[in-house]
């Protein structure tokens, strides 16, 4: 009968704790990189900007359209002191369409083309900058979160000592002055307990800010750790190739050079003549609304720019130095891209050796704890002795928790580096 009641409760147990892992929303890295990427405000200002060279563009591809207009005109006619007076009303609709410019309209509508291309290229950037701030706070939490935990271990060993120095002093084999740093140790880890307690709940805070959601409603929300092991390294030439074909602001880079490309045409079209097509219709009259007569003109105009005070060559000067300009801060971009992901490379390399050198350290300084908390126990030891190493275990512990994060840090700055998107 026992044995049933206790069968009964661990079955109870067991399903409180299935019901409180399903009620909890469980987010993975990439799913918060996903959620911080629709909700974020960046974005739709982005989409916004693209909107106004969508218009822009637009705007240029009219002038390739027939224009029509309803023309009023009021001429008062004075010839001389013999003469009367003479009132004309012309009114009647007017159409112009300018059927050739050398190219210039053309032009000038490709150049709106690229520029309006090259904002999917700054919504890309946007995108990797929110998720990698995204990946920062997430990363920041489980930092957060293993600081704590070696704060817990740090706190259970300050226990422990405090408890050996009671002990020892009440049989008359220590000072009361080890009690007192013992309780001085504990006070320490109780402090760095609290501390990182609320610089975990902080952390989260601010990654389900970027998430858009209510902070109110934090507890039911769960995090998934990043495994080391998906943490994988490519040569880095793939690195470097992938930088040069992927970033976004290379990408629109290129094609602002290409746009100004073709304003350099567009403006050297000033040069040749322009064909304009026109058509006039309207009534004349000396009244308000005329109605007894009427006249219709249609015609081709041809516009010869023989001499415009060189402002055209000025101007065609101006846009071909910009050319070369942009083509300059190309090549300056390309070498701090290289750079870049050259440095991140090498951040994710020295950080995988530091984290293999803190853990190597931290096992190292544990075993000496071990040795030194049993030398002291047994009267071979001082409490300065015990607490120094205690000390270094606490640092040790701490750079094992801030190395492993950095790496997975230094991971996702190399993938922001080559272009992609961290995190997905």
């Amino acid at each position: 009968m026992q044995l049933k009641r206790i069968f009964f409760l661990i079955i109870i147990f067991y399903a409180f704790l299935i019901s409180e892992a399903f009620s909890k929303k469980i987010l993975t890295l990439s799913e918060a990189v996903s959620l911080a990427i629709k909700a974020n405000p960046q974005i739709s200002s982005a989409l916004k900007q693209k909107e106004e060279f969508f218009f822009q563009k637009n705007v240029i591809r009219a002038e390739f359209f027939p224009k029509l207009y309803l023309n009023y005109t009021y001429q008062r006619t004075d010839l001389g002191k013999t003469q009367p007076e003479i009132d004309t009303h012309l009114f009647g609709p007017t159409l112009t369409w300018n059927v050739f410019s050398g190219f210039s309209t053309y032009f000038a509508f490709k150049e709106a083309l690229y520029y309006l291309s090259s904002q999917d290229d700054y919504i890309r950037a946007k995108i990797n900058e929110i998720a990698l701030a995204t990946i920062k706070a997430y990363i920041e939490y489980f930092k957060e979160k293993a600081l704590l935990e070696a704060a817990l271990k740090d706190l259970e060993d300050a226990q422990t000592t405090l408890k050996l120095a009671q002990k020892r002093f009440e049989v008359g084999l220590s000072p009361y002055a080890d009690v007192l740093d013992a309780e001085a140790r504990l006070k320490e880890a109780e402090f760095k307990v609290t501390n990182y307690k609320y610089s975990a709940e902080i952390a989260k805070a601010k990654l389900l800010t970027l998430l858009n959601e209510d902070l109110t409603k934090m507890e039911e929300y769960e995090l998934l750790p990043v495994e080391e092991k998906e943490l994988l390294l490519k040569p880095f030439s793939e690195y470097i190739e992938k930088a040069l074909k992927l970033r976004p602001e290379l990408l629109s880079k290129e094609k602002e050079i290409l746009a100004q490309e073709s304003r350099v045409k567009s403006v050297r079209g000033e040069f040749f003549p322009s064909i304009d097509i026109f058509a006039n219709y309207y009534r004349e009259d000396s009244k308000f609304f005329p109605d007894s007569d009427f006249e219709f003109q249609a015609g081709i105009k041809i516009t010869f720019p023989l001499f415009t005070g060189f402002s055209t060559v000025s101007k065609l000067q101006k846009e071909r130095a910009t050319l070369e300009k942009k083509n300059f801060e190309k090549r300056d971009l390309e070498l701090a891209i290289q750079q870049e992901v050259f440095s991140n490379y090498k951040l994710f390399e020295t950080s995988k050796e530091n984290l293999s050198a803190s853990k190597a350290l931290l096992a190292k300084l544990e075993e000496d704890y071990r040795i030194v908390q049993k030398k002291y126990e047994n009267g071979l030891a001082s409490i300065v002795d015990l607490t120094t190493i205690m000390a270094r275990l606490s640092e040790a512990r701490a750079q094992v928790a801030v190395s492993k994060y950095n790496l997975i840090l230094n991971y996702y700055n190399l993938i922001k580096s080559t272009g992609e998107i961290p995190g997905l």
